[in-house]
């Protein structure tokens, strides 16, 4: 594997962007290496299609048998239990790139990182909500504050008054509904945070 060309290679095609791969780039590719890059990155072996229709336009056709050595040497990198954990823990998606006697260590990881990560999902979506829940009803009781302070200011006329008396009984039946919905809002988190330990301790054999 050239791994001098390469790096030159990579760089090349970082900055040219969504152009894709040049005449010099196709001539000059290490085929090999560029198959290993994309499998220790999980990309699938059908990537080199890509390569494959841009190389065309200069007349240059890829080296198939480098490129699928190169691939598998980085898939076998790639496709390990311990990844699939990290890929899936990561929600990162999987592109079906394990060849079959590497997939199934590779899934088996990966279902077990994908289910940590829905869970720390959910966790953190019933934290937002309780959090925000709680912030409903701390904004309602400055609201009190502040408006119960306004009766008392001048140059208020008596319907000013009364529309201020209505404001803050609506505020204190909002904090009611609001303190009401508290509970359950707590329990879920509590359960989410149940849900995502207990499987953060199942999984322990992957980290």
């Amino acid at each position: 594997m050239n791994n001098n060309k390469w790096p030159l290679l990579l760089l090349s095609m970082i900055i040219s962007g969504c152009s894709g791969m040049n005449k010099s780039q196709c001539i000059t590719a290490d085929w090999r290496t560029i198959g290993f890059e994309d499998g220790v990155n999980g990309k699938a072996e059908n990537a080199i299609a890509t390569y494959r229709q841009e190389c065309a336009e200069h007349g240059v056709t890829p080296q198939l048998e480098a490129y699928r050595l190169g691939h598998r040497e980085g898939s076998e990198r790639y496709c390990t239990t311990r990844n699939g954990f990290i890929v899936g823990k990561r929600g990162s998606h999987y592109q079906n790139s394990c060849m079959p006697d590497l997939e199934k260590g590779f899934l088996l990881g990966y279902r077990d990182g994908k289910t940590v990560f829905e869970l720390q999902r959910a966790l953190n979506s019933a934290r937002s909500s309780l959090d925000k829940q709680r912030r409903v009803i701390a904004n309602l009781q400055q609201e009190i504050v502040d408006k119960t302070e306004l009766l008392v200011a001048d140059g208020l006329t008596r319907d000013d008054r009364v529309q201020l008396l209505n404001e803050i009984e609506l505020h204190k039946y909002e904090i009611n509904e609001a303190l009401n919905a508290l509970p359950g809002l707590e329990e879920q988190a509590y359960s989410a945070e149940q849900a995502y330990i207990q499987a953060e301790q199942r999984v322990k054999n992957h980290l």
